[in-house]
């Protein structure tokens, strides 16, 4: 049974410098962890050995955002996942030679300001932006986002829009077939997909690259959801109440097994 660490609790406090956390998490890991600057926010980038990426394979792009709501510990939103993703990266940097996990991790800043602005406020917005004019348009994106609490990985149900290009959605669909997938064999089939607000996925979206955000929920507040109720796991985020005693150990064991079937994805690379 995962326990979650006495430092998860320095990383919630009032006052954690999260950044510096990250950084001196994944540094003394052995990784090194830069900055991405862009427009006033604060992207953090780890950088994996070279050794560990095949180009015969698809690239997964896996982003999570630590900036949290003014006043709020925000221990689901997004803290539960971004440790997750922390112990992940120790985990994949001690991969013994000859393997390869061909995962770009970026922890992203600002994500919450989408919420009152729109998605061009998201500070993910400039970093999708980036990726277009970089020709990063072919990777698998996976947004986690609100990790901590339940025991059903839900998929964020995206409706596009009726003029969007045909062969936007079909890699859209390809990518959610895999997420989907993924989800089926990491919680022994039990998986949803539903209505969520859009995490930092709407960014890469909104700048023509297909993106999925995943979250987690009680099995119990899944079927109320289905009913039209807003589930409890979301009326506590940018609350007090979004605190360690709120989050289940249960919802890291999962997220790992997901992580873990994530780095063992091998899907061919295409290339235009």
């Amino acid at each position: 049974m995962y326990t979650i660490p006495s430092s998860f609790k320095d990383f919630i406090a009032p006052d954690c410098d999260r950044a510096a956390f990250i950084q001196n998490y994944l540094n003394d890991a052995g990784l090194e962890a830069p900055i991405l600057q862009m427009e006033g926010k604060n992207h953090i980038y780890v950088k994996f050995p070279q050794n560990q990426y095949d180009p015969t394979f698809r690239i997964k792009t896996v982003i999570a955002h630590y900036d949290r709501f003014p006043g709020s510990p925000g221990a689901n939103d997004n803290s539960a996942a971004v440790f997750c993703l922390l112990e992940w990266a120790a985990k994949l940097a001690k991969l013994a030679g000859g393997q390869f996990h061909n995962i770009r991790l970026i922890f992203t800043d600002g994500e919450e300001l989408g919420a009152a602005g729109g998605v061009a406020e998201q500070g993910a917005f400039p970093l999708a932006q980036v990726f277009r004019r970089l020709g990063i348009t072919n990777d698998d994106i996976f947004v986690f986002d609100c990790m901590g609490r339940g025991d059903v990985p839900v998929l964020t149900q995206t409706i596009l829009p009726p003029k969007t290009p045909a062969g936007f959605v079909k890699s859209f669909t390809v990518l959610e077939q895999r997420a989907a997938a993924l989800l089926q064999s990491s919680a022994n089939g039990r998986w949803f997909c539903l209505p969520c607000n859009y995490s930092d996925n709407a960014s890469f979206i909104a700048n023509g690259i297909p993106a999925v955000a995943i979250t987690m929920l009680p099995s119990a507040e899944v079927t109320a959801a289905t009913r039209g109720q807003i589930p409890e796991t979301w009326q506590l985020l940018h609350t007090a109440g979004d605190n360690l005693a709120s989050l289940n150990p249960q919802s890291f064991e999962i997220f790992h097994n997901i992580l873990n079937n994530l780095a063992a994805l091998k899907s061919l690379a295409e290339y235009e």
